[in-house]
Protein backbone atom coordinates (compact mmCIF):
# COMPACT_ATOMS: atom_id res chain seq x y z
CA UNK A 1 0.00 0.00 0.00
CA UNK A 2 1.38 3.40 -0.94
CA UNK A 3 1.82 6.09 1.70
CA UNK A 4 -0.13 9.26 1.05
CA UNK A 5 3.02 11.36 1.32
CA UNK A 6 4.33 12.69 -1.97
CA UNK A 7 7.73 11.16 -2.58
CA UNK A 8 9.22 14.07 -4.45
CA UNK A 9 12.66 14.55 -2.94
CA UNK A 10 14.74 17.62 -3.78
CA UNK A 11 13.23 19.80 -6.50
CA UNK A 12 14.18 22.87 -8.50
CA UNK A 13 11.87 24.72 -10.83
CA UNK A 14 13.22 25.57 -14.28
CA UNK A 15 12.24 28.34 -16.66
CA UNK A 16 10.85 27.98 -20.16
CA UNK A 17 14.10 29.45 -21.44
CA UNK A 18 16.09 26.67 -19.74
CA UNK A 19 13.83 24.04 -21.28
CA UNK A 20 14.24 25.49 -24.76
CA UNK A 21 18.01 25.78 -24.38
CA UNK A 22 18.19 22.14 -23.28
CA UNK A 23 16.15 21.12 -26.31
CA UNK A 24 18.54 23.00 -28.62
CA UNK A 25 21.55 21.31 -27.02
CA UNK A 26 19.88 17.93 -27.45
CA UNK A 27 19.35 18.56 -31.16
CA UNK A 28 23.02 19.56 -31.53
CA UNK A 29 24.13 16.34 -29.84
CA UNK A 30 21.82 14.33 -32.07
CA UNK A 31 23.18 15.93 -35.24
CA UNK A 32 26.78 15.42 -34.13
CA UNK A 33 26.18 11.76 -33.23
CA UNK A 34 24.47 11.00 -36.56
CA UNK A 35 27.31 12.64 -38.47
CA UNK A 36 29.86 10.64 -36.48
CA UNK A 37 28.22 7.20 -36.62
CA UNK A 38 25.65 7.17 -39.45
CA UNK A 39 23.38 4.88 -37.46
CA UNK A 40 19.86 5.28 -36.06
CA UNK A 41 19.63 7.13 -32.74
CA UNK A 42 17.51 6.59 -29.67
CA UNK A 43 16.80 9.78 -27.73
CA UNK A 44 15.37 9.06 -24.28
CA UNK A 45 13.75 11.61 -21.96
CA UNK A 46 10.78 11.72 -19.57
CA UNK A 47 7.52 13.59 -20.08
CA UNK A 48 7.26 15.52 -16.81
CA UNK A 49 4.60 18.27 -16.66
CA UNK A 50 5.18 21.51 -14.80
CA UNK A 51 8.36 23.44 -14.12
CA UNK A 52 10.01 20.77 -11.95
CA UNK A 53 11.52 18.38 -14.46
CA UNK A 54 13.87 16.32 -12.33
CA UNK A 55 13.46 14.72 -8.89
CA UNK A 56 15.13 11.74 -7.22
CA UNK A 57 12.10 9.66 -8.17
CA UNK A 58 12.27 10.62 -11.84
CA UNK A 59 16.04 10.07 -11.98
CA UNK A 60 15.86 6.62 -10.39
CA UNK A 61 13.07 5.65 -12.77
CA UNK A 62 14.89 7.05 -15.81
CA UNK A 63 18.14 5.20 -15.15
CA UNK A 64 16.32 1.94 -14.45
CA UNK A 65 14.50 2.18 -17.78
CA UNK A 66 17.69 3.16 -19.59
CA UNK A 67 19.43 0.10 -18.18
CA UNK A 68 16.54 -2.13 -19.24
CA UNK A 69 16.48 -0.61 -22.72
CA UNK A 70 20.19 -1.27 -23.24
CA UNK A 71 19.75 -4.82 -21.98
CA UNK A 72 16.96 -5.43 -24.49
CA UNK A 73 18.99 -3.95 -27.32
CA UNK A 74 21.89 -6.28 -26.64
CA UNK A 75 19.53 -9.24 -26.20
CA UNK A 76 18.16 -8.83 -29.74
CA UNK A 77 21.61 -8.44 -31.28
CA UNK A 78 21.90 -4.66 -31.56
CA UNK A 79 25.15 -2.89 -30.82
CA UNK A 80 25.40 0.42 -28.98
CA UNK A 81 28.08 2.36 -30.88
CA UNK A 82 28.01 5.45 -28.66
CA UNK A 83 26.17 6.74 -25.63
CA UNK A 84 25.70 10.18 -24.07
CA UNK A 85 23.84 10.51 -20.76
CA UNK A 86 23.23 13.91 -19.17
CA UNK A 87 21.46 15.05 -16.01
CA UNK A 88 20.39 18.59 -15.19
CA UNK A 89 17.47 20.37 -13.52
CA UNK A 90 15.78 20.27 -16.94
CA UNK A 91 15.75 16.48 -16.73
CA UNK A 92 17.65 13.29 -17.48
CA UNK A 93 18.50 12.54 -21.09
CA UNK A 94 20.25 9.78 -23.02
CA UNK A 95 21.34 9.42 -26.62
CA UNK A 96 22.26 6.01 -28.03
CA UNK A 97 23.74 5.37 -31.46
CA UNK A 98 22.55 1.86 -32.36
CA UNK A 99 23.72 -0.38 -35.18
CA UNK A 100 22.55 -3.79 -36.47
CA UNK A 101 18.91 -2.78 -36.07
CA UNK A 102 16.77 -0.67 -38.39
CA UNK A 103 15.13 2.56 -37.31
CA UNK A 104 11.69 0.97 -37.79
CA UNK A 105 12.64 -1.94 -35.53
CA UNK A 106 13.95 0.49 -32.94
CA UNK A 107 10.66 2.38 -33.03
CA UNK A 108 8.75 -0.83 -32.36
CA UNK A 109 11.03 -1.57 -29.41
CA UNK A 110 10.65 1.98 -28.11
CA UNK A 111 6.88 1.82 -28.24
CA UNK A 112 6.86 -1.54 -26.48
CA UNK A 113 8.70 0.07 -23.57
CA UNK A 114 6.48 3.15 -23.56
CA UNK A 115 3.27 1.13 -23.45
CA UNK A 116 4.33 -1.94 -21.43
CA UNK A 117 3.51 -0.39 -18.04
CA UNK A 118 1.46 2.52 -16.75
CA UNK A 119 4.56 4.51 -15.82
CA UNK A 120 6.09 3.62 -19.19
CA UNK A 121 3.82 6.26 -20.67
CA UNK A 122 6.11 8.84 -19.08
CA UNK A 123 8.97 7.66 -21.31
CA UNK A 124 9.64 9.65 -24.45
CA UNK A 125 11.83 7.44 -26.66
CA UNK A 126 12.35 9.15 -30.00
CA UNK A 127 13.94 7.29 -32.91
CA UNK A 128 15.95 9.24 -35.48
CA UNK A 129 17.06 7.45 -38.63
CA UNK A 130 20.44 7.64 -40.37
CA UNK A 131 19.32 10.70 -42.36
CA UNK A 132 18.34 12.61 -39.25
CA UNK A 133 14.60 12.17 -39.75
CA UNK A 134 12.29 11.48 -36.82
CA UNK A 135 10.50 8.13 -37.10
CA UNK A 136 6.87 8.76 -36.18
CA UNK A 137 4.40 6.39 -34.57
CA UNK A 138 2.19 6.37 -37.66
CA UNK A 139 5.07 4.89 -39.68
CA UNK A 140 4.50 1.56 -37.93
CA UNK A 141 0.72 1.89 -37.81
CA UNK A 142 0.54 2.90 -34.15
CA UNK A 143 -2.13 5.09 -32.63
CA UNK A 144 -1.27 8.49 -31.11
CA UNK A 145 -0.24 8.73 -27.47
CA UNK A 146 -3.13 8.73 -25.02
CA UNK A 147 -3.66 11.22 -22.24
CA UNK A 148 -2.35 10.24 -18.80
CA UNK A 149 -5.69 11.09 -17.18
CA UNK A 150 -8.26 10.07 -19.78
CA UNK A 151 -8.47 7.98 -22.92
CA UNK A 152 -8.37 10.86 -25.40
CA UNK A 153 -5.32 11.56 -27.58
CA UNK A 154 -2.73 13.42 -25.51
CA UNK A 155 -2.37 16.13 -28.15
CA UNK A 156 -6.06 17.05 -27.90
CA UNK A 157 -6.00 17.30 -24.12
CA UNK A 158 -2.80 19.32 -24.28
CA UNK A 159 -4.14 21.87 -26.75
CA UNK A 160 -7.46 22.26 -24.95
CA UNK A 161 -5.87 22.21 -21.48
CA UNK A 162 -8.51 19.71 -20.45
CA UNK A 163 -6.73 18.96 -17.17
CA UNK A 164 -5.14 21.20 -14.57
CA UNK A 165 -1.41 21.20 -13.95
CA UNK A 166 -2.02 19.91 -10.42
CA UNK A 167 -4.00 16.95 -11.76
CA UNK A 168 -1.19 16.09 -14.14
CA UNK A 169 1.66 16.50 -11.64
CA UNK A 170 -0.18 14.50 -8.99
CA UNK A 171 -0.80 11.71 -11.50
CA UNK A 172 2.83 11.68 -12.65
CA UNK A 173 4.10 11.66 -9.07
CA UNK A 174 1.87 8.69 -8.22
CA UNK A 175 3.01 6.83 -11.33
CA UNK A 176 6.66 7.40 -10.45
CA UNK A 177 6.09 6.43 -6.81
CA UNK A 178 4.52 3.14 -7.77
CA UNK A 179 7.13 2.37 -10.41
CA UNK A 180 10.11 3.13 -8.17
CA UNK A 181 8.59 1.27 -5.24
CA UNK A 182 8.08 -1.80 -7.44
CA UNK A 183 11.63 -1.55 -8.78
CA UNK A 184 13.19 -1.27 -5.32
CA UNK A 185 10.93 -4.03 -4.01
CA UNK A 186 12.21 -6.41 -6.67
CA UNK A 187 15.79 -5.45 -5.80
CA UNK A 188 15.40 -6.10 -2.07
CA UNK A 189 13.62 -9.44 -2.55
CA UNK A 190 16.35 -10.53 -4.95
CA UNK A 191 19.07 -9.44 -2.52
CA UNK A 192 17.53 -11.32 0.40
CA UNK A 193 17.15 -14.49 -1.65
CA UNK A 194 20.71 -14.19 -2.96
CA UNK A 195 22.13 -13.66 0.53
CA UNK A 196 20.43 -16.80 1.81
CA UNK A 197 21.70 -18.76 -1.19
CA UNK A 198 25.24 -17.41 -0.77
CA UNK A 199 25.28 -18.61 2.84
CA UNK A 200 24.24 -22.10 1.74
CA UNK A 201 26.89 -22.18 -1.00
CA UNK A 202 29.84 -21.23 1.21
CA UNK A 203 31.89 -24.33 1.93
CA UNK A 204 33.50 -25.41 4.26
CA UNK A 205 31.35 -24.29 7.19
CA UNK A 206 31.77 -26.19 10.48
CA UNK A 207 28.73 -28.36 11.13
CA UNK A 208 26.54 -26.50 8.65
CA UNK A 209 24.64 -27.53 5.54
CA UNK A 210 26.42 -26.69 2.29
CA UNK A 211 25.92 -27.64 -1.34
CA UNK A 212 28.21 -30.65 -0.79
CA UNK A 213 27.06 -32.11 2.55
CA UNK A 214 24.72 -31.68 5.51
CA UNK A 215 27.33 -31.09 8.20
CA UNK A 216 26.07 -32.18 11.60
CA UNK A 217 22.42 -32.05 10.50
CA UNK A 218 20.82 -35.42 9.85
CA UNK A 219 17.36 -33.96 9.22
CA UNK A 220 18.15 -31.52 6.39
CA UNK A 221 20.21 -31.01 3.27
CA UNK A 222 20.58 -28.44 0.49
CA UNK A 223 17.23 -29.41 -0.99
CA UNK A 224 15.51 -28.78 2.35
CA UNK A 225 17.09 -25.33 2.31
CA UNK A 226 15.97 -24.68 -1.26
CA UNK A 227 12.36 -25.53 -0.34
CA UNK A 228 12.51 -23.19 2.63
CA UNK A 229 14.11 -20.38 0.64
CA UNK A 230 11.40 -20.52 -2.00
CA UNK A 231 8.71 -20.17 0.67
CA UNK A 232 10.13 -16.87 1.98
CA UNK A 233 10.09 -14.63 -1.10
CA UNK A 234 6.75 -12.98 -0.34
CA UNK A 235 7.89 -12.43 3.25
CA UNK A 236 10.78 -10.19 2.20
CA UNK A 237 8.34 -8.26 0.03
CA UNK A 238 5.83 -7.72 2.83
CA UNK A 239 8.50 -6.55 5.28
CA UNK A 240 9.96 -4.04 2.84
CA UNK A 241 6.49 -2.64 2.13
CA UNK A 242 5.77 -2.24 5.84
CA UNK A 243 8.96 -0.23 6.16
CA UNK A 244 8.16 1.80 3.06
CA UNK A 245 4.81 2.80 4.54
CA UNK A 246 6.80 3.72 7.68
CA UNK A 247 6.55 1.49 10.73
CA UNK A 248 5.18 4.18 12.96
CA UNK A 249 2.71 2.60 15.34
CA UNK A 250 1.87 -0.61 17.18
CA UNK A 251 -0.33 -1.83 14.33
CA UNK A 252 2.56 -1.81 11.86
CA UNK A 253 4.91 -3.53 14.31
CA UNK A 254 2.31 -6.19 15.09
CA UNK A 255 1.97 -6.77 11.36
CA UNK A 256 5.72 -7.18 11.02
CA UNK A 257 5.84 -9.76 13.80
CA UNK A 258 2.83 -11.61 12.42
CA UNK A 259 4.49 -11.63 8.99
CA UNK A 260 7.49 -13.31 10.58
CA UNK A 261 5.36 -15.90 12.34
CA UNK A 262 3.49 -16.62 9.11
CA UNK A 263 6.83 -17.01 7.29
CA UNK A 264 7.91 -19.54 9.93
CA UNK A 265 4.76 -21.55 9.30
CA UNK A 266 5.42 -21.52 5.56
CA UNK A 267 8.98 -22.66 6.23
CA UNK A 268 7.76 -25.55 8.36
CA UNK A 269 5.20 -26.58 5.74
CA UNK A 270 7.84 -26.47 3.01
CA UNK A 271 10.38 -28.49 5.00
CA UNK A 272 8.08 -30.95 6.74
CA UNK A 273 8.51 -29.32 10.14
CA UNK A 274 12.28 -28.70 10.00
CA UNK A 275 13.69 -25.38 11.21
CA UNK A 276 16.09 -24.23 8.52
CA UNK A 277 15.72 -20.45 8.67
CA UNK A 278 14.02 -19.18 11.84
CA UNK A 279 16.87 -16.85 12.79
CA UNK A 280 17.25 -15.70 9.21
CA UNK A 281 13.53 -14.93 8.99
CA UNK A 282 13.81 -12.63 11.99
CA UNK A 283 17.01 -10.99 10.77
CA UNK A 284 16.00 -10.57 7.13
CA UNK A 285 12.59 -9.19 8.05
CA UNK A 286 14.11 -6.45 10.17
CA UNK A 287 16.72 -5.49 7.55
CA UNK A 288 14.11 -5.49 4.77
CA UNK A 289 11.77 -3.27 6.79
CA UNK A 290 14.64 -0.96 7.80
CA UNK A 291 15.58 -0.53 4.16
CA UNK A 292 12.00 0.35 3.31
CA UNK A 293 12.01 3.00 6.03
CA UNK A 294 15.28 4.51 4.83
CA UNK A 295 14.70 4.66 1.08
CA UNK A 296 11.16 6.01 1.38
CA UNK A 297 12.35 8.64 3.86
CA UNK A 298 15.16 9.65 1.50
CA UNK A 299 12.77 10.00 -1.41
CA UNK A 300 10.40 12.07 0.70
CA UNK A 301 13.18 14.59 1.04
CA UNK A 302 12.92 14.73 4.85
CA UNK A 303 9.53 16.41 4.73
CA UNK A 304 7.13 15.61 7.62
CA UNK A 305 4.79 13.01 6.18
CA UNK A 306 1.50 11.38 6.98
CA UNK A 307 1.46 7.62 6.81
CA UNK A 308 -1.27 5.64 5.14
CA UNK A 309 -3.21 5.42 8.40
CA UNK A 310 -2.83 9.14 9.14
CA UNK A 311 -0.29 8.88 11.96
CA UNK A 312 2.40 11.53 11.70
CA UNK A 313 5.81 9.99 11.17
CA UNK A 314 7.28 13.04 12.88
CA UNK A 315 5.64 12.11 16.16
CA UNK A 316 5.88 8.33 16.01
CA UNK A 317 7.99 6.38 18.48
CA UNK A 318 10.03 4.60 15.83
CA UNK A 319 10.36 7.35 13.25
CA UNK A 320 11.89 9.94 15.54
CA UNK A 321 15.32 10.56 14.10
CA UNK A 322 14.60 8.68 10.88
CA UNK A 323 15.94 11.38 8.64
CA UNK A 324 18.21 11.66 5.65
CA UNK A 325 20.25 14.16 7.66
CA UNK A 326 22.22 11.17 8.93
CA UNK A 327 23.45 10.70 5.37
CA UNK A 328 24.14 14.35 4.58
CA UNK A 329 25.71 17.46 6.05
CA UNK A 330 23.37 20.29 6.96
CA UNK A 331 23.88 21.97 3.57
CA UNK A 332 23.25 18.76 1.65
CA UNK A 333 26.94 18.03 1.06
CA UNK A 334 27.74 14.30 1.17
CA UNK A 335 29.78 13.21 4.17
CA UNK A 336 33.35 12.09 3.53
CA UNK A 337 32.71 8.44 4.18
CA UNK A 338 29.12 7.90 3.16
CA UNK A 339 29.39 4.13 2.89
CA UNK A 340 30.23 3.90 6.59
CA UNK A 341 27.45 6.36 7.36
CA UNK A 342 24.97 4.32 5.34
CA UNK A 343 25.85 1.13 7.23
CA UNK A 344 25.55 2.93 10.57
CA UNK A 345 22.17 4.34 9.58
CA UNK A 346 20.84 0.94 8.51
CA UNK A 347 22.12 -0.52 11.79
CA UNK A 348 20.37 2.18 13.82
CA UNK A 349 17.02 1.79 12.09
CA UNK A 350 17.23 -2.00 12.41
CA UNK A 351 17.81 -1.60 16.16
CA UNK A 352 14.78 0.70 16.42
CA UNK A 353 12.60 -1.88 14.72
CA UNK A 354 13.96 -4.67 16.93
CA UNK A 355 13.19 -2.61 20.05
CA UNK A 356 9.63 -2.09 18.86
CA UNK A 357 9.27 -5.80 18.14
CA UNK A 358 10.26 -6.61 21.72
CA UNK A 359 7.65 -4.19 23.02
CA UNK A 360 5.04 -5.78 20.77
CA UNK A 361 5.29 -9.00 22.78
CA UNK A 362 3.26 -7.28 25.49
CA UNK A 363 0.25 -7.36 23.18
CA UNK A 364 -2.47 -9.78 24.23
CA UNK A 365 -2.41 -11.22 20.71
CA UNK A 366 0.86 -12.99 21.61
CA UNK A 367 -0.26 -14.25 25.02
CA UNK A 368 -0.18 -17.84 23.81
CA UNK A 369 2.54 -17.42 21.21
CA UNK A 370 4.20 -20.71 22.13
CA UNK A 371 1.08 -22.54 20.96
CA UNK A 372 1.40 -21.00 17.51
CA UNK A 373 4.80 -22.56 16.75
CA UNK A 374 4.78 -26.07 15.28
CA UNK A 375 7.33 -28.75 16.02
CA UNK A 376 8.90 -26.50 18.64
CA UNK A 377 9.39 -28.91 21.53
CA UNK A 378 13.13 -29.27 21.11
CA UNK A 379 13.93 -25.71 20.00
CA UNK A 380 15.63 -23.01 22.05
CA UNK A 381 12.81 -21.11 23.77
CA UNK A 382 14.60 -17.76 23.57
CA UNK A 383 12.59 -16.82 20.50
CA UNK A 384 9.32 -16.81 22.44
CA UNK A 385 10.30 -15.77 25.97
CA UNK A 386 9.38 -12.38 27.35
CA UNK A 387 12.44 -10.99 29.12
CA UNK A 388 11.88 -8.31 31.74
CA UNK A 389 14.65 -6.23 30.17
CA UNK A 390 16.70 -6.23 27.03
CA UNK A 391 19.79 -7.16 28.99
CA UNK A 392 18.35 -10.69 29.22
CA UNK A 393 18.03 -11.06 25.47
CA UNK A 394 20.29 -13.63 23.85
CA UNK A 395 21.40 -14.68 20.40
CA UNK A 396 19.91 -13.05 17.35
CA UNK A 397 17.46 -10.96 19.39
CA UNK A 398 20.29 -9.35 21.31
CA UNK A 399 22.12 -8.80 18.03
CA UNK A 400 19.09 -7.10 16.51
CA UNK A 401 18.44 -4.86 19.50
CA UNK A 402 22.05 -3.71 19.33
CA UNK A 403 21.84 -3.00 15.61
CA UNK A 404 23.49 -6.27 14.47
CA UNK A 405 27.07 -5.42 15.53
CA UNK A 406 28.36 -8.79 14.34
CA UNK A 407 27.13 -7.90 10.86
CA UNK A 408 27.97 -4.22 10.58
CA UNK A 409 31.18 -4.18 12.64
CA UNK A 410 32.65 -7.56 11.65
CA UNK A 411 30.95 -9.46 8.83
CA UNK A 412 30.31 -6.57 6.45
CA UNK A 413 33.83 -5.05 6.72
CA UNK A 414 35.39 -8.47 6.11
CA UNK A 415 33.25 -9.08 3.02
CA UNK A 416 34.12 -5.67 1.59
CA UNK A 417 37.85 -5.85 2.29
CA UNK A 418 38.09 -9.45 1.13
CA UNK A 419 36.56 -8.41 -2.17
CA UNK A 420 39.00 -5.52 -2.40
CA UNK A 421 41.78 -8.09 -2.00
CA UNK A 422 40.44 -9.88 -5.07
CA UNK A 423 38.94 -12.84 -3.21
CA UNK A 424 35.71 -14.52 -4.25
CA UNK A 425 32.50 -14.72 -2.22
CA UNK A 426 33.31 -18.20 -0.93
CA UNK A 427 36.65 -17.22 0.62
CA UNK A 428 35.13 -14.01 1.94
CA UNK A 429 32.30 -15.99 3.52
CA UNK A 430 34.74 -18.42 5.11
CA UNK A 431 36.64 -15.52 6.66
CA UNK A 432 33.41 -14.11 8.06
CA UNK A 433 32.41 -17.48 9.53
CA UNK A 434 35.82 -17.90 11.14
CA UNK A 435 35.83 -14.41 12.65
CA UNK A 436 32.27 -14.64 13.94
CA UNK A 437 33.01 -17.92 15.71
CA UNK A 438 35.33 -15.85 17.89
CA UNK A 439 32.87 -13.12 18.78
CA UNK A 440 29.21 -13.86 18.05
CA UNK A 441 26.86 -15.42 20.59
CA UNK A 442 25.57 -18.54 18.86
CA UNK A 443 22.70 -20.11 20.77
CA UNK A 444 22.63 -23.11 18.41
CA UNK A 445 26.21 -23.98 19.32
CA UNK A 446 25.47 -23.36 22.99
CA UNK A 447 22.37 -25.55 22.90
CA UNK A 448 24.16 -28.47 21.25
CA UNK A 449 27.47 -28.35 23.09
CA UNK A 450 26.99 -26.18 26.15
CA UNK A 451 29.35 -23.49 27.38
CA UNK A 452 32.31 -25.84 27.17
CA UNK A 453 31.93 -26.19 23.40
CA UNK A 454 31.51 -22.43 23.01
CA UNK A 455 34.71 -21.82 24.97
CA UNK A 456 36.63 -24.51 23.09
CA UNK A 457 35.66 -23.14 19.68
CA UNK A 458 36.32 -19.53 20.64
CA UNK A 459 39.68 -20.40 22.15
CA UNK A 460 40.72 -22.29 19.02
CA UNK A 461 39.76 -19.44 16.68
CA UNK A 462 41.45 -16.77 18.81
CA UNK A 463 44.62 -18.83 18.90
CA UNK A 464 44.54 -19.27 15.13
CA UNK A 465 44.13 -15.51 14.74
CA UNK A 466 46.90 -14.84 17.31
CA UNK A 467 44.49 -12.83 19.45
CA UNK A 468 43.95 -12.97 23.18
CA UNK A 469 40.47 -11.47 23.05
CA UNK A 470 38.02 -9.79 20.68
CA UNK A 471 37.70 -6.46 22.45
CA UNK A 472 38.61 -4.56 19.28
CA UNK A 473 36.67 -5.32 16.10
CA UNK A 474 39.39 -3.90 13.87
CA UNK A 475 42.00 -6.27 15.29
CA UNK A 476 39.67 -9.21 14.66
CA UNK A 477 39.01 -8.06 11.09
CA UNK A 478 42.69 -7.58 10.28
CA UNK A 479 43.61 -10.97 11.70
CA UNK A 480 40.83 -12.75 9.82
CA UNK A 481 41.93 -11.13 6.56
CA UNK A 482 45.61 -11.83 7.22
CA UNK A 483 45.15 -15.60 7.36
CA UNK A 484 46.49 -17.25 4.23
CA UNK A 485 44.01 -19.25 2.19
CA UNK A 486 45.92 -22.43 3.04
CA UNK A 487 45.82 -21.71 6.77
CA UNK A 488 42.14 -20.77 6.64
CA UNK A 489 41.21 -24.03 4.93
CA UNK A 490 43.25 -26.05 7.42
CA UNK A 491 41.56 -24.38 10.40
CA UNK A 492 38.11 -24.86 8.90
CA UNK A 493 38.83 -28.55 8.30
CA UNK A 494 39.91 -28.95 11.91
CA UNK A 495 36.81 -27.18 13.19
CA UNK A 496 34.55 -29.16 10.86
CA UNK A 497 35.94 -32.41 12.25
CA UNK A 498 35.42 -31.21 15.82
CA UNK A 499 31.85 -30.14 15.04
CA UNK A 500 31.03 -33.44 13.35
CA UNK A 501 32.58 -35.51 16.12
CA UNK A 502 30.53 -33.66 18.74
CA UNK A 503 27.36 -33.13 16.65
CA UNK A 504 27.73 -29.35 16.83
CA UNK A 505 26.38 -26.63 14.58
CA UNK A 506 26.68 -22.84 14.42
CA UNK A 507 23.36 -21.84 12.91
CA UNK A 508 23.47 -18.41 14.51
CA UNK A 509 26.76 -17.60 12.80
CA UNK A 510 25.30 -18.87 9.51
CA UNK A 511 22.41 -16.40 9.84
CA UNK A 512 24.88 -13.58 10.52
CA UNK A 513 26.88 -14.56 7.45
CA UNK A 514 23.76 -14.36 5.30
CA UNK A 515 22.93 -11.07 7.01
CA UNK A 516 26.37 -9.73 6.12
CA UNK A 517 25.84 -10.54 2.44
CA UNK A 518 22.38 -8.96 2.61
CA UNK A 519 23.64 -5.83 4.38
CA UNK A 520 26.39 -5.41 1.79
CA UNK A 521 23.88 -5.32 -1.05
CA UNK A 522 21.41 -3.16 0.87
CA UNK A 523 24.09 -0.57 1.65
CA UNK A 524 25.00 -0.49 -2.04
CA UNK A 525 21.36 0.04 -2.99
CA UNK A 526 20.87 2.80 -0.43
CA UNK A 527 24.12 4.39 -1.56
CA UNK A 528 22.97 4.43 -5.19
CA UNK A 529 19.76 6.19 -4.18
CA UNK A 530 21.71 8.60 -1.98
CA UNK A 531 23.96 9.49 -4.91
CA UNK A 532 20.94 10.74 -6.86
CA UNK A 533 20.57 13.68 -4.49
Amino acid sequence: MMTSAKLRGKRRAVSLEEVLEARDRRVERQEHMIASHRTPLLSITLNIPGNVKRTPLSTIYFHDKLKRLKTRLRAIGAEIEAEIVTSSPVGDEALLAVSRLSAISLKSLAMAMEEHTIAGRLLDVDVIDEEGELVKRVSIGATPRRCLLCDRPASLCGRSRAHSLKELTDKVTLMLEQAVQSMLLDEVVSMASKASSFELMVSMKPGLVTYTDSGSHTDMDRFTFAKSQASLLTYYRDCFLLGWDTIDDDKHILSLRLNGMEAEQRMFRATGGINTHRGWIYLAGILSAATGVIVSSMLRGNEPAQSANGVSTQNSRLSQGVSCSRLYEGDGTPTQDRSVETAAFLSDIAASIAHALEESLESTIFEHISQNIVNHQDEVLETIERPSSRTRLTGIRREANNGFPSIFRVGLPILIRSSQQGEDDNIAGQRVIFALLATAEDTTLKKRGGLSAVKTVRSYVLSALTLESVEEDEALIRSALALSDKALQAHLRALSKYFLDHHLSCGGVADLLAGSYFARDLCTLIGEIRDVF
